[in-house]
């Protein structure tokens, strides 16, 4: 019986390797895994390439927020409509202005009268100091939060 129990647990033990090594045969490739690791890298360096980064304003001077106060000042010298104050920030301009009462338009028609009557014409030299900035003028009568924007640029 000792023999037979040998030659059963040897043939046991020949089968569990001729099954191992049929197991190791059909392992799966990991080359798909690698190939959509690759194309997320892909993917994530040609988003970074094309993000556009923001465009970096060298510090306005004194003298050029200087001009720019006086331009709209100058405006405002006649009439009751008022500088109220100007703010200044790396990549923008804000110029509010304080009307002592609502203007009597609405929509796009406000917004055009805004930008004929306050934006600075392409032609003055106040363009040279405010540069490629994004120029900004809010009109209100009571409160600056229910006020009224015009983009110049």
């Amino acid at each position: 019986m000792s023999e037979s129990l040998k030659h059963a647990q040897w043939a046991k033990s020949v089968e569990r390797k001729h099954r191992q090594s049929k197991v190791k045969k059909t392992k799966k490739s990991p080359l798909p895994i690698y190939a959509a690791l690759a194309s997320i890298m892909l993917s994530a360096g040609l988003y970074y390439a094309s993000y556009e980064k923001p465009i970096e304003y060298p510090p306005l001077s004194e003298a050029a927020k200087q001009r720019i106060s006086q331009f709209f000042a100058k405006q405002f010298l006649m009439g009751q409509w008022r500088l109220n104050q100007i703010k200044y920030s790396t990549n923008a301009i804000q110029v509010y202005v304080q009307t002592p009462t609502a203007i009597a338009l609405e929509g796009e028609a406000l917004s055009q009268y805004l930008h004929y009557a306050l934006c600075p014409s392409p032609s003055k030299r106040i363009w040279q100091d405010i540069q490629a900035r994004e120029l900004s003028v809010y009109v209100f009568s009571h409160s600056i939060r229910k006020g009224e924007r015009t983009l110049c640029n």
